[in-house]
This record gives structure tokens, sequence and C-alpha cells, in this order.
């Protein structure tokens, strides 16, 4: 999503790995100039912490590069274009792109421009959680953790505390404890 969001690609990240979403994380506060804390595997919930964090950087990063996109200017190579021309031919706004390229009345064209720009949506930062890679952690005195701090659960916990607003998948197989879960937050209602 850091590389393709911004120009309105949806993506799905997998959350199985919490170390390197938090290697990921640490090196994209370096490219972002963000000051970054490590959450250690001895800090309580780790994993559902990191993923929130990894999270909820990828949507600043988007949402960031997405106004960038949206204030540049129409010139060829400037990523506004790229943007519209990398939609399909069949949509609505190409079509409106295209007739905007070829307007020869000025305030038309910026008329046009403002509203190519109103239609723009960064991609979506979709999630997936594999249900059965769900293994029960242990705490500091090896004893096993209750079940909400298992991979499967605390990867949900994540997404569920994140700023993002877009799809979680649910993929390999049937897990009822993760599937009764989803009803603890609030974002899975209708």
């Amino acid at each position: 999503p850091a590389k393709v969001a911004h120009l309105g690609i949806d993506s799905v990240i997998s959350l199985v790995d919490d170390t390197l979403i938090e290697q990921m994380r640490q090196y994209y506060c370096g490219v972002m100039g963000e000051d970054y804390v490590p959450i250690t595997k001895d800090d309580e919930d780790y994993r559902a912490r990191r993923i929130t964090a990894y999270l909820d950087l990828l949507d600043r990063i988007v949402k960031k590069k997405f106004e960038e996109v949206k204030s540049s200017c129409f010139e060829i190579g400037s990523e506004i274009t790229k943007y519209f021309e990398m939609l399909p031919e069949t949509s609505p706004i190409k079509t409106l792109y295209h007739q905007m390229l070829t307007a020869q009345d000025p305030a038309l064209k910026k008329n046009m421009q403002d509203q190519l720009r109103s239609r723009m949506r960064p991609g979506a930062i979709d999630v997936n959680i594999m249900t059965k890679l769900d293994r029960v952690q242990y705490g500091k005195d090896h004893t096993p953790l209750p079940s909400e701090f298992s991979d499967a659960l605390a990867a949900l916990r994540g997404y569920a505390q994140s700023s993002l607003n877009s799809a979680v998948i649910l993929s390999a197989g049937i897990n009822r404890k993760l599937y009764s879960y989803v009803e603890k937050f609030k974002d899975f209602y209708a």
C-alpha cells in the first residue's frame, strides 16, 4: 500500500508474521522521518500492538501521499496523471479525464480538474488473517495465555484497533473462536 495505494490501487496485507511487520514499521518510520519506538516480545499484547502500529503508519503514509498526488498539477509524468492513466477505459472518471485533456476553455478545464480531484480515492488497505495459523502464545512464566492472545485473534484485534476502514479477509479454514471473537468489536457491525 505504501507504494501503490496513493495511485488508487487496492492491496491486501497478510497479518501472519508480526516480526516482519515490526521490521517494516521500523523501515517506514525511517522513510517518513517518524520516531520509531520498538514493540518487543516482552511487551504486553505485543502482536496486536505491532499490527495496529504498522497499519496506522501505513494509513498515515497513504493519506499523505494521496494528498500530494491530488494536489499535483495535470501535466505529463505527474502523479495525478499516472493516477488517471491507470484507470480502466470503461471508468466514467477516465472519460471525464479524457474530456478534460481535450477541453480548450481554461475555465471549463479547471472546473473539470476540480471535479476529477473530488472523485479521486486512495486504494484500500485490506488485510488477510489466516485462520488456521493460530498458535497459543505463552507468558513470561511460560504458561499459556488466554485464547484472545492466539495469533489469529491478536491479528484481528490489531486490525480492529487500527485507524483503517477497509476489509478483512479470513482465509485458510474455519476457526470458530476467531469468528465469534469478531462480535467483540463494534467495527464489524452493520
